[in-house]
């Protein structure tokens, strides 16, 4: 089975430190058969990137987040229509567009039917506490196109991996209510963990944040996931 690595940049490169990033990663990464690498970058880089990294064996790109609306009269935002020869998947749902920019349940399941119509795959980021809530709201067709992201609520565990068991447990909670989908694990993720994490049971990849901000060091993660 091949698992997900998946590199959130967030909004901590800016445009200067974009062509170092993919230089230290190009010059470093060398593809791991089990692993599909997937890049999920803002949406300024995403046609800059992808041109840099065609020639990267097992290397997709993910947009961060996308609109709940089709093309239209909405000031601001991007369609999942736009970016289907761009990325692979796209980021919907992650805590910090739930907590920062009051994204609700109503807006990421738009968010999901966008993209699963655009032929994209959503990676859904759920909590476990409001995991029915979320869920309830998006349609059964959509969700089974999805792939599941269990990130912890508390902030200082996104820099500090949960117990193992503890992950264990949420993914197989998270894997019952949704209909026994994939999921996939981001919350403290570095070089030194990311093997044992990608491994544990029910977890089907792993989502990367301040682990991945040096290009050397992200390509160094994932040649440790053997």
């Amino acid at each position: 089975m091949v698992k997900l690595v998946i590199a959130n940049w967030k909004a901590n490169l800016g445009p200067d430190h974009v062509d170092e990033w993919l230089e230290n990663f190009s010059r470093t990464y060398r593809p791991v058969s089990s692993l599909q690498v997937v890049l999920a970058v803002p949406f300024l880089y995403l046609e800059r990137i992808a041109e840099k990294t065609a020639g990267l064996e097992q290397v997709v790109l993910a947009a961060q987040s996308v609109s709940p609306f089709p093309p239209g009269g909405y000031t601001g935002a991007t369609p999942a229509t736009w970016l289907k020869k761009l990325v692979s998947y796209v980021l919907v749902g992650h805590r910090e567009r739930r907590h920062y920019f009051h994204e609700g349940s109503s807006s990421i399941a738009g968010q999901v039917r966008e993209t699963v119509a655009a032929g994209l795959q959503p990676v859904l980021c759920l909590d476990r506490s409001k995991k029915r809530d979320l869920l309830a709201a998006i349609d059964t067709g959509d969700l089974e196109r999805s792939l599941l992201a269990y990130t912890p609520e508390d902030a200082v565990q996104l820099e500090i991996a949960a117990a193992a068991g503890d992950i264990r447990d949420t993914a197989a909670v998270l894997a019952g209510t949704a209909g026994e989908r994939p999921v996939l694990y981001g919350g403290g993720v570095t070089r030194e963990n990311a093997a044992e994490l990608i491994h544990l049971e029910g977890i089907a990849g792993i989502l990367v944040g301040r682990g991945c901000l040096d290009g050397r060091v992200f390509a160094d993660l994932v040649h440790s996931i053997q």
